[in-house]
């Protein structure tokens, strides 16, 4: 698993995105963030482009 940003990294860019939160939405924010990072690295990253079935599918022709 991918380390996730560490908390005094995070506050400092959440303070420069998000300069009017207040402590306990940037405590929030940054446990979804924690949350979402875990989620992130849990992809498998080694699959073909060919194995994804967005990039496999042809609209039907008929439908248009």
């Amino acid at each position: 698993m991918t380390k996730p940003m560490d908390g005094a990294a995070f506050a400092a860019a959440a303070r420069r995105y998000f300069p009017d939160l207040t402590a306990a939405e940037a405590a929030q924010l940054e446990r979804d963030w924690q949350l979402v990072a875990r989620w992130v690295a849990r992809v498998p990253r080694d699959l073909p482009y060919e194995a994804e079935p967005a990039h496999c599918f042809t609209p039907d022709r008929r439908r248009r």
